[in-house]
């Protein structure tokens, strides 16, 4: 769901809170903006329908990468384009929509095969075409059979029928179909699957197997032996297979791969046989008349192999959004008016946001919010607030702590933080890495968004100033990515182009730079004398040794962890266990928010308040840090030191009324969805009521306006209490919150078929 959240004065806010794009529905309230990169997909969807529309049988299909940065639209571009094509054919296309997991193709096949199994009439019904045809070409032979022939193309005859009635030579027919699979693939074991869907009785044992399990006996019988997800080239093998299948005829056939760096990047590491079979399974998606999108960063098709790169047909660029776009965006928005913004300040949110989509449409959604409860217009002062807001949104503390992260895992330890470069305040840097020799190093400097020319001069007085009193190589990471209008000035004053910060990807980025950023370092300052030679592989040595003694440091802190988070389960059980032998009822009024409120829900649902519950639960740690302040050990001192130091804090008051209130809201969200559901199952089957969908679209839409006026950045405070802070143990709530509601609301609609088509 594009989510249009109400405030809670009544009024709409006509701008989605989370700004990412899910595979909307045909309900949905998305805005597309005809951006030079829209119109050129468009413009190959043209191609590929007119070509599908096509009867001279000539293979039609098209791979089609979409590259660009986090929230720039790619997956927004996807979504737009198969709602494109399904109007343009009147529904009748089919389309998947596939993110691609960080670790195999088998476990994209998996996922391919999840979305597959919740069609499994489309599969039968392509496989009696497939059969029907080849009857069609036999019968056609004959002027006797004519008739039957044109009815078996036209789809009118049942073709298993047909064998029957006509007394036909059943397995010449069959052979026949399982030849023309082997157009895909020559692995026997697919076709002979295919074909057992036209008999009964093998139907659930097929499915079985296409989800990846080991053969039943009944298809081991039949020579079916081998497992579908043995291998990465035999599960790519059966994502063809099934493409043939799918777009065989005059079916349109969308498949997009998001994400795809990610599952690229870690094939890379493994043998070039997952790669091969990607660059086959690109040839036979094109072969099969399917339009393949593959989405991903800016390094995607560079990450790829040329001739795998080759398989690809058209390459399109996300390009940023310019002020003219975004006032269009707006006005369609906000039905024709443009108040409380201006095209002044609509020019200066697209400059703060260098044009991205996601940005520029975050930052809208706020100032809307913002002006309405100020009952002012948008103003410049106030868009740099806003945008400090939502850059800080991820905090200093996270970025140090993925620093220190790879420094320690790089092998260097021995950074100094706060080092004074020169002695003055002004060459202060977050963090200084020794390197090579006479005072060299690596300075890392942190950066608060830079918004306008205050910042940007801070920053590069500083940077002059420390590169002036050592030779260093110095890097400036910067919480936002700072406007375009400011690049020139930052690289003249740091040597090098600023490193915006994105949690999904800096640790990686971070890696990157600071690696060259040494080699450099270790280049100019070459050791010598008669060890010169054997000094870099010892100063690797020693690096490894560090780093390996920070893993077993960070095991053992990790199991004792582990220990604790045991003990506190056994003692939330015996505290259960208590609770039930008094009597008291798990599901009480006071009760703290629970998974068991919505157990009644589908389990991806459930999964998801699961989730979410998990996220906000900082009461449950609280509550046994407190338990341990009475204890007379180790562990009960550790505990009222870390009391006495933070329960005083307003932050931390402030921060348990929240969890609170997001518990409560969770529960309340949950019991409000079970009801609907109830209400929807208790009415007849068929198509989902348009007044059941808009009540759903109501709750997501409530859920979403009491959620935006919660602080969620306030919960650190209490995170930090309970020792949660910058670990994985818990998800961050903004992470899993986000964009929960829309979550809900498509894993509720899927059943149904319109979450997804």
């Amino acid at each position: 769901m594009d989510a249009e959240d109400l405030d809670l004065s009544g009024e709409v806010n006509p701008y989605p809170s989370s700004a990412v794009a899910q595979i909307a529905d045909a309900g949905s309230t998305v805005v597309t903006i005809e951006t030079p990169a829209v119109r050129r997909a468009v413009s190959m969807m043209e191609a590929y329908l007119a070509a599908r529309d096509n009867t001279d049988h000539t293979p039609s299909g098209r791979v089609v990468a979409a590259v660009g940065d986090y929230g720039t639209g790619k997956t927004h571009l996807a979504a737009y384009l198969i709602r494109y094509a399904t109007d343009r054919h009147a529904g009748a296309v089919q389309s998947m929509h596939l993110n691609a997991p960080p670790d195999t193709f088998v476990s994209l096949y998996r996922a391919f095969a999840d979305r597959l199994g919740q069609r499994r009439e489309l599969v039968h019904d392509r496989v009696r075409r497939y059969y029907a045809d080849i009857l069609a070409e036999e019968l056609r032979a004959s002027e006797a059979t004519l008739p039957v022939a044109e009815q078996l193309a036209s789809g009118a005859l049942d073709p298993v029928r047909v064998v029957d009635r006509l007394s036909l030579m059943e397995s010449e027919f069959l052979r026949q179909l399982r030849d023309r699979l082997r157009q895909v693939t020559d692995n026997v074991e697919f076709s002979q699957a295919l074909t057992l869907l036209l008999r009964g009785g093998f139907e659930d044992a097929v499915w079985e197997w296409f989800s990846g399990r080991p053969p039943a006996e009944v298809l081991r019988e039949r020579g079916i032996t081998g497992t579908i997800t043995g291998s990465e080239s035999t599960a790519l093998q059966a994502m063809g297979v099934f493409a043939l299948l799918i777009g065989h005829g005059a079916h349109p056939f969308i498949v997009v791969i998001d994400e795809l760096d990610q599952l690229l990047t870690a094939a890379g590491r493994r043998e070039d046989e997952a790669l091969d079979a990607f660059k086959e399974m690109l040839r036979v998606f094109a072969a099969s008349n399917t339009f393949l999108l593959l989405a991903g960063l800016p390094d995607l098709l560079s990450s790829m192999r040329r001739d795998v790169r080759d398989r690809i047909d058209e390459q399109i660029v996300m390009s940023p959004l310019t002020a003219a776009e975004v006032q269009s965006y707006v006005l369609e928005r906000q039905r024709g008016r443009l108040a409380p913004f201006t095209e002044q300040t609509l020019a200066y949110v697209v400059e703060l946001a260098n044009g991205v989509p996601r940005g520029v449409i975050s930052l809208c959604h706020r100032l809307w919010r913002r002006a309405r409860d100020q009952r002012s217009t948008v103003t410049h002062p106030m868009v740099r607030q806003v945008a400090r807001e939502f850059y800080d949104a991820t905090g200093l503390a996270n970025v140090q702590g993925e620093i220190r992260q790879v420094l320690v895992a790089s092998g260097y330890d021995t950074y100094v933080p706060g080092h004074l470069v020169g002695g003055t305040e002004d060459t202060r840097v977050d963090y200084w890495v020794p390197v090579g020799s006479e005072g060299a190093g690596c300075a890392i400097l942190l950066a608060e968004p830079l918004l306008d020319e205050a910042d940007v001069t801070g920053v590069q007085r500083r940077g002059q100033a420390i590169r002036a009193h050592a030779d260093c190589e110095l890097l400036l990471v910067v919480l936002g990515p700072p406007p375009v209008r400011f690049h020139d000035q930052l690289l003249e004053a740091l040597g090098r182009e600023a490193l915006a910060y994105r949690p999904r990807s800096f640790v990686d980025q971070f890696a990157v730079e600071f690696k060259a950023m040494v080699a450099r370092l270790e280049e100019r300052y070459a050791p010598e004398g008669p060890l010169t030679t054997l000094a870099p592989q010892l100063a690797r040595l020693d690096r490894r040794q560090s780093a390996t003694q920070h893993m077993i440091t960070l095991l053992a802190g990790s199991l004792d962890d582990l220990r604790g988070h045991y003990d506190q389960q056994l003692n939330a059980i015996h505290r259960e266990l208590h609770e039930i032998q008094r009597g008291v009822s798990g599901g009480s009024a006071d009760a703290p928010g629970h998974i068991s409120v919505v157990t009644t829900l589908p389990a991806p649902v459930v999964q998801l308040f699961d989730d979410a519950f998990v996220s906000v639960d900082l009461m449950t740690p609280t509550r046994e840090l407190l338990r341990r302040t009475f204890l007379d050990d180790d562990s009960g001192r550790t505990a009222r030191q870390a009391v006495r130091s933070r329960i005083r804090l307003s932050q931390v008051q402030a921060a348990t009324g929240i969890t609170a209130l997001l518990n409560a809201l969770i529960e309340a969200f949950g019991h409000a969805l079970v009801d609907w559901y109830r209400t929807v199952r208790s009415a007849p089957d068929g198509p989902l009521d348009v007044r059941h969908r808009e009540r759903l679209d109501d709750l997501c839409r409530i859920f979403d306006a009491v959620y935006d006026y919660l602080p969620l950045y306030e919960l650190r405070a209490l995170r930090e209490l309970v020792g949660q802070a910058g670990t994985a143990q818990q998800q961050e709530a903004e992470d899993v919150l986000s964009d929960f509601s829309e979550r809900v609301h498509r894993e509720l609609l899927s059943p149904f078929g319109t979450a997804e088509r």
